[in-house]
């Protein structure tokens, strides 16, 4: 998978038609289900509602979502069941988006096409509305249809280790920190791994879990799910540098002046180690055998054409 990306020719088709029809289908599915579980706009208080919605349903990719959804149905499960712990997910990574934007942060203008939160609602509510995202991410999960007691709580407790500890909140630290004391190369790839990494592990590992596959499969899994959030964050940073506003949906120019693996390894390495990331995250599929192939289609088909040209150089 990885060398074929970071070939510098032209792409071919990444995505059979039934593919691309898929994850065109749960995209919907995800965007619908995630309208009807926070509240509507009018419903008291109206200003916190509207922010949370506001940010919620604005127009994404829903990477992580969807990483949840076909990793579940890979592995067998059916899509259904596997909905509700995909929307609790995107709940996380749009709470984080709202902290990320914040002006203790990035400060940033622009997310997902539009004004960031914080500048539309004042800093106080945005605030209330990540806190809000992040408490009903845990309901959603305790509740979910189609799940029986033992992995809904194998999946709050997921969510909740990735979020404390060594993971997204001690990611956004160390993030904030890096300004003072700028990072080695390895510092900084710890960092990734804290603060994008281990969402994207949790975004796989839930799928595997509603799936119920044995329990030595969870380690693998991990282990491409790692790779392929380092390999994205990587491409981040490399579309803030080189990318636009058009490209991302969202301000680019926010690392000007910070400490990236772009900014350390320089805008070819850093292409070249998100190369080994993805041969990386295909090598770490191997103990899953025949059962691994489709969790390696999974991940070319959620690399759009922007990063692969990117990849590419």
């Amino acid at each position: 998978m990885g060398t074929w990306y970071c070939r510098a020719e032209e792409p071919r088709s990444r995505m059979c038609p039934s593919l691309q029809e898929e994850v065109v289908r749960l995209r919907e599915r995800v965007n619908d289900r995630l309208g009807k579980l926070v509240p509507p706009e009018d419903a008291p208080p109206e200003q916190l509602h509207k922010a949370i919605r506001y940010s919620l349903v604005a127009p994404g990719k829903r990477i992580r979502p969807l990483m949840t959804l076909l990793t579940a149905t890979r592995l067998g499960a059916e899509a259904e069941i596997a909905v509700d712990p995909a929307c609790a997910i995107e709940m996380v990574h749009t709470a984080s988006l709202i902290v990320d934007d914040m002006p203790f942060m990035d400060d940033a203008e622009m997310r997902r096409g539009r004004q960031a939160s914080h500048r539309v609602f004042g800093e106080d509510v945005a605030s209330l509305a990540a806190f809000d995202l992040l408490s009903r991410a845990f309901g959603v999960l305790a509740a979910a249809p189609g799940l029986d007691e033992v992995r809904r709580v194998e999946l709050v407790r997921l969510l909740s280790e990735t979020l404390a500890g060594e993971g997204v909140i001690v990611g956004q630290l160390h993030d904030l920190q890096s300004e003072q004391s700028p990072p080695d190369a390895t510092a900084l790839k710890r960092m990734y791994e804290q603060k994008t990494g281990i969402l994207f592990v949790a975004s796989c590992e839930a799928g595997a879990r509603v799936a119920g596959v044995p329990p030595k499969w969870i380690g693998p899994i991990r282990g491409f799910a790692m790779n392929m959030g380092l390999l994205f964050q990587i491409v981040d940073d490399l579309l803030d540098r080189f990318g636009t506003l058009e490209d991302t949906g969202k301000d680019v120019g926010q690392d000007d002046g910070k400490t990236t693996l772009v900014s350390v390894l320089g805008p070819e390495e850093a292409r070249a180690e998100a190369c080994r990331r993805l041969e990386a995250a295909e090598r770490a599929l191997d103990p899953l055998g025949a059962a691994g192939r489709p969790l390696d289609e999974m991940a070319r088909s959620l690399l759009g054409p922007g990063m692969a040209a990117m990849l590419r150089g």
